[in-house]
């Protein structure tokens, strides 16, 4: 059946407030905002660049830089409290430093040209056959600048902030689906949570819980029934989700 009436106009659309709010959060179907993302990455390198000169910033400083190039020297890097000259002009200039550097654009620009041209248009709204939704920019960012810092969650001494940062989402989530958080409250259990590497380990980590509290829950039964006594399991275990 043909087309009667004409297509609106995306310019005679009225936008409101809240989609030019969300228009700013994401790169855009046509790389609108690819300037804006560019920026924000550059100041996350910018930042790199200054916590690294700042980690004894006197190191490399004073000495030649032919210096540390040389093999007897090499072995004095760390024998004083001046660390020398690490990656210097020689070795960057040198035929295996060069040959080296060179490969790693080419693969980035072929996996990249790969991977635009085969991967799914889930940013754009003309895509709707999976369940794939663009990522927004904040997402991206934070991801890419936690990244080059490679902090290890399982302990916070590896990684003294981004630890904190988990803590506090956990309680954010717990306080958002109504679970207690206040731990000054003695007479309720307290809600935490902590972030997984992806929705698998997520589902995989609910199914241990359940089956484990389901385990609890037996036991309970079988111990009520020979003690009359089931207040632990809701003192213990109320808040595991």
């Amino acid at each position: 059946m043909p087309i009667t009436e004409d297509p609106v106009k995306a310019s005679g659309v009225l936008e409101d407030k809240s989609h030019q709010a969300i228009s700013s959060y994401f790169i855009g179907p046509q790389a609108e905002n690819l300037g804006d993302f560019k920026d924000n990455i550059d100041s996350i390198l910018n930042e790199l660049q200054k916590a690294r000169a700042n980690y004894f910033p006197d190191d490399g400083v004073g000495f030649p830089l032919y210096w540390a190039s040389m093999p007897v020297q090499q072995s004095l890097l760390l024998t004083s409290d001046k660390l020398k000259v690490f990656i210097t002009n020689t070795t960057r200039e040198s035929q295996t430093f060069q040959a080296c550097k060179k490969r790693v654009p080419n693969a980035v620009i072929k996996a990249a040209h790969l991977l635009g041209k085969h991967s799914l248009p889930f940013w754009s709204p003309r895509y709707q056959a999976h369940m794939c939704m663009d990522m927004s920019m904040p997402a991206l960012l934070g991801y890419f600048m936690t990244m080059i810092y490679n902090p290890n969650n399982v302990a916070i001494e590896a990684s003294p902030l981004t630890t904190v940062a988990e803590i506090e989402a956990g309680e954010q989530l717990c306080q958002m689906f109504g679970y207690n958080i206040d731990t000054s409250k003695l007479n309720r259990p307290v809600g935490w949570g902590h972030i997984t590497c992806g929705g698998t380990v997520a589902n995989l980590e609910s199914i241990w819980w359940v089956t484990f509290l389901s385990t609890c829950l037996d036991i309970t039964s079988a111990n009520r029934l020979r003690v009359g006594k089931s207040s632990w399991i809701r003192e213990k275990y109320i808040c595991i989700y």
